[in-house]
């Protein structure tokens, strides 16, 4: 599971296919911390190529409550967030 977006790099290039993925997620009782990997797009992703953005996000778990399964919920919470606007299931 991921998701497709446009973004730029940090170099201001536009990846209008870029590929992101929850790379890890730990946290509490009432919180978690999900790190995600921005690759320019799918081919980079599974030819190990370097990302283009990496970000790190808390959510509340009570954003997750009553949405199903860990994984897909946290990419639904990821796609209210302004980093990942027009983000679609890739």
């Amino acid at each position: 599971m991921a998701l497709k977006l446009a973004v730029s790099t940090q170099f201001g290039v536009p990846a209008p296919e870029a590929y992101a993925r929850i790379t890890n997620f730990y946290g509490t009782k009432d919180n978690i911390q999900v790190q995600v990997a921005i690759y320019f797009n799918e081919e980079a992703r599974h030819g190990n190529l370097s990302t283009v953005k990496e970000n790190a996000h808390y959510i509340n778990l009570a954003d997750l409550a009553g949405k199903g399964d860990l994984i897909p919920a946290i990419y639904e919470v990821l796609k209210t967030m302004a980093d990942y606007q027009g983000a679609v299931d890739a």
